[in-house]
């Protein structure tokens, strides 16, 4: 995530693709956790090590008329929508895991993640 004075708060090297089925979805949401970085630790033997967010901008356009009396062409309804989904790699107590060498640091960071992504909800 990067910061610019011009462009705002925007993810580096972020693909955006448009999907016309909810099966073209899930192929594209199977494929990025195909990518995500998992490690097995003493508490969990697949443990995400990465945060992941989908973002779905969805348009519904072309509906049938939803009330007669209506003058406007149906065709020209848009519905848009945003979908946020969120899968946020989890807290970690290093005595727990058993965690050592990069495995701790990457839990170290996971944790500082997770406390300034609280600071900021709260």
């Amino acid at each position: 995530i990067r910061d610019s004075k011009t462009d705002g708060v925007y993810v580096q090297n972020l693909s955006s693709v448009e999907v016309k089925k909810p099966s073209e979805v899930s192929e594209l949401m199977d494929s990025a956790s195909t990518k995500r970085a998992t490690a097995s630790t003493h508490m969990n033997a697949v443990s995400s090590r990465s945060h992941a967010i989908c973002t779905l901008d969805v348009t519904i356009a072309s509906l049938e008329d939803i009330d007669d009396d209506e003058e406007e062409d149906s065709s020209e309804i848009q519905i848009r929508s945003k979908l946020t989904l969120v899968d946020l790699a989890g807290s970690e107590r290093i005595k727990r895991t058993g965690a050592e060498g990069s495995r701790m640091k990457e839990g170290i960071n996971i944790n500082k993640g997770l406390f300034v992504l609280g600071q900021v909800v709260s």
